[in-house]
């Protein structure tokens, strides 16, 4: 009475003791008042947006099936939940130190009622249940919706030792058997078999995709004799062939922007920014940005493309071969290639005195408005498929695909290389600081897109490392500390003119890039006890 729960005791079990799913979902059904159903695993915590979540389905959608991924946290200390600021403590808890759950955990179902009007006799707390509701709702074609963007549940850490055989027998033991064959559970039936996904509110009218190209110091000179290198003769450069066209973050200098530019102005796919970033311009150390030319000047306009930007926060997910829908409601207006919007005008920012890579990626980074971010790196450019085969592998997805790493080709006159790298390293899902000399060869700026709130969870790149190290460390920051999903799109997405030299040939400035990648790994809050005693393991390159 004093929390507002109704108990209901009389609930059938199994011959080992445990509850079945059966009699649970009857009996609630049964009891409840309200239209919409809602099942939780009680050892997970919801704040205020899961109610606004499930209010902004119902406004779209009579049937469905929501789900999302979890945040595993560690909690030592008692919630306060009579503080008004609980759940903004919370969420800064799940930021600083939360880990994304696996994307086949499964901790929370809302649908309406008698969307599920009885099911077998699953054994609560074990394997494989959860399956049988995403693939019973794709099989009855209900659209299946992934929360996982908007909803932060998060699943408070907790040993097994209620049960004998602890985590493994819970998951894949006797009664989970039992619920895999009761249900004829045969597919995965994971949340990145989500038809719908829900996306925050600031999303709807940002492009899909963040192309960062960043000018870097150490470009003028060597490539750019002749040119003209300065930050003013730079921008009127690109005032002059860009204008109109709205750009990411570089790191080229001019010529070699230039195309840079070009291969992303090339795409056959057209949701996408460019932001340039000027490494090597001479406008002294403040951090500030000038837009090129007047506003006024632009062609096309928001109104004028194929459809509006607005976009339902209820998006549906493409699932189907390696295409993106370009129609609806989703759509830019092309022109010679690139966008065409009234207003838009090529970026350019000036960082900080701090001009490493990571630092320019970051100032990009302050900039970038996609869902998606990809950082063009000043030899290389975008195959023309690039971003169509990229975005539609984190459609295939849902939410619960983080990082995308592809191959790329190597052109040295008329000779060109293809580098397929997913062959050495193939299992990215089980990445780890122990497989990072295995890691740093199959990294290239240009062959990987990032999910942006993920970049945005561990605060961006390590600004004191060297390129190669900064890619290296936020990739395992993410993967082998915060949880992301990391998969190998198999084919090339860019192409880098010469080859870069391999690991035996610069071993002591890499061994070197290695040790401060594996310090700053260690030194992340995130770092659980047992990493700590296996450090010293981390160390011995093989």
């Amino acid at each position: 009475e004093e929390l507002g729960v109704n108990h209901v005791p009389d609930i059938e079990c199994n011959s080992y003791g445990t509850p079945l799913l059966d009699s649970v979902f009857a009996q609630v059904q049964e009891q409840a008042t309200y239209d919409i159903i809602t099942y939780i695993n009680a050892d997970i915590l919801l704040l205020k947006d899961f109610p606004q979540a499930i209010e902004q389905v119902c406004q779209h959608l009579d049937t469905f099936l929501i789900t999302g991924r979890r945040w595993n946290l560690d909690l030592s200390n008692p919630i306060e939940f009579q503080s008004p600021t609980w759940e903004d403590t919370l969420s800064q808890q799940v930021n600083q130190s939360g880990c994304l759950g696996a994307h086949d955990a499964k901790d929370y179902f809302i649908f309406p009622k008698n969307l599920f009007p009885s099911i077998p006799k699953f054994a609560v707390g074990r394997g494989y249940w959860d399956t049988w509701m995403v693939t019973t709702a794709a099989m009855k074609g209900y659209p299946i919706v992934d929360a996982s963007e908007v909803v932060m549940a998060v699943h408070q850490n907790h040993s097994y030792g209620h049960l004998m055989g602890g985590k493994n027998e819970a998951h894949m033991g006797k009664e989970a058997q039992q619920n895999k064959t009761i249900g004829n559970v045969q597919a995965q039936g994971t949340i990145a078999d989500s038809t719908r996904q829900l996306k925050p509110w600031h999303d709807h009218d940002s492009p899909r995709v963040s192309v960062i190209i960043i000018r870097r110091l150490s470009d003028v000179g060597n490539r750019e004799q002749g040119t003209g290198n300065s930050g003013q003769e730079f921008r009127e450069r690109v005032s002059k062939n860009y204008f109109g066209k709205r750009s990411i973050v570089g790191k080229n200098n001019s010529a070699i922007v230039e195309r840079a530019v070009d291969s992303v102005l090339a795409q056959n796919y057209s949701d996408y920014e460019i932001i340039v970033v000027d490494g090597a311009g001479n406008q002294g150390t403040e951090n500030r940005e000038q837009e090129v030319g007047s506003r006024e000047q632009g062609v096309g306009s928001r109104e004028q493309g194929v459809g509006s930007r607005q976009r339902s926060p209820l998006a549906p997910l493409n699932k189907g071969g390696t295409g993106i829908n370009k129609g609806g409601t989703g759509s830019r207006n092309l022109s010679k290639g690139g966008i065409v919007i009234k207003g838009g005008c090529v970026r350019v920012a000036w960082p900080t005195a701090n001009r490493k890579w990571g630092a320019l990626c970051d100032r990009g980074l302050e900039m970038a408005q996609g869902e998606f971010v990809i950082f063009l790196d000043s030899d290389s450019v975008l195959l023309p498929d690039a971003l169509e085969k990229q975005v539609a592998a984190f459609d295939r997805e849902s939410s619960t695909l983080d990082l995308l790493l592809s191959g790329w080709q190597v052109v040295e006159g008329e000779k060109i290389t293809q580098v397929t790298p997913w062959q050495d390293l193939p299992d990215l899902e089980d990445l780890h600081i122990w497989k990072l000399e295995k890691l740093w060869q199959p990294l290239r700026q240009s062959n990987s897109m990032f999910r942006r709130s993920r970049l945005d969870l561990v605060g961006g790149f390590n600004t004191e490392l060297n390129q190669d190290a900064a890619m290296v460390e936020i990739i395992l920051n993410l993967v082998f500390l915060r949880g992301s999903r990391a998969l190998w799109l198999p084919e090339a997405t860019c192409s880098y003119f010469g080859q870069r030299n391999t690991i035996p040939e610069q071993f002591i400035p890499v061994a070197e890039d290695m040790k401060e990648v594996i310090d700053s790994i260690f030194k992340q809050p995130t770092v659980k006890g047992w990493m700590q005693k296996l450090k010293a393991r981390a160390y011995r390159f093989e």
